[in-house]
C-alpha cells in the first residue's frame, strides 16, 4: 500500500477551493446565519438558494460586465436594486473617472510649508 501524494495534494487543492467559495458566500452573499437548524433539508435549501443567487449574479456579470470583479458588480447591483435597469447598466459600464495610480513615492504635490527639523533635546545641561 503506497502513498498517493499527488492524489492527496489534488484533493486538498479542491477542498481549499470549496472553502474559499463558502467564504465568498458568507461574506458577499450574506450566508452568515443559517435560519433554520431544525432539519438538514432546511440548511441545504438555504445553501441551494445562495448557490442559485450566485449563478444568477455571475450570469448577469458575464453578460453585461465580463471584465468587472464580482464584488463590485454585487455592490452596484445592490445600489440599483430598486432603480431602473438602464441606470444600472450605465453606472456599471461608465468610464473610470479616477486617474490616480496610487500613492506616489517621489514628486507629487509640493509642500505648502517647508519640512522643519525637530530640535534635539538635551538630557543634561
Amino acid at each position: 500500500m503506497g502513498c498517493h501524494w499527488a492524489e492527496t495534494a489534488e484533493l486538498y487543492r479542491y477542498r481549499w477551493k470549496v472553502e474559499l467559495f463558502f467564504k465568498f458566500m458568507k461574506s458577499k452573499l450574506h450566508l452568515k446565519k443559517i435560519y433554520s437548524y431544525t432539519t438538514p433539508e432546511a440548511v441545504l435549501n438555504q445553501i441551494y438558494l445562495n448557490l442559485i443567487a450566485y449563478v444568477f449574479y455571475e450570469q448577469l456579470r458575464l453578460q453585461h460586465a465580463p471584465d468587472e470583479r464580482i464584488c463590485r458588480f454585487l455592490a452596484v447591483f445592490r445600489l440599483y436594486l430598486m432603480g431602473e435597469w438602464a441606470d444600472f447598466l450605465e453606472h456599471l459600464n461608465r468610464a473610470k473617472t479616477r486617474s490616480s495610480k496610487g500613492r506616489r513615492k517621489k514628486g507629487g504635490r509640493p509642500r505648502i510649508n517647508p519640512k522643519r527639523l525637530k530640535k534635539k533635546r538635551l538630557l543634561f545641561y
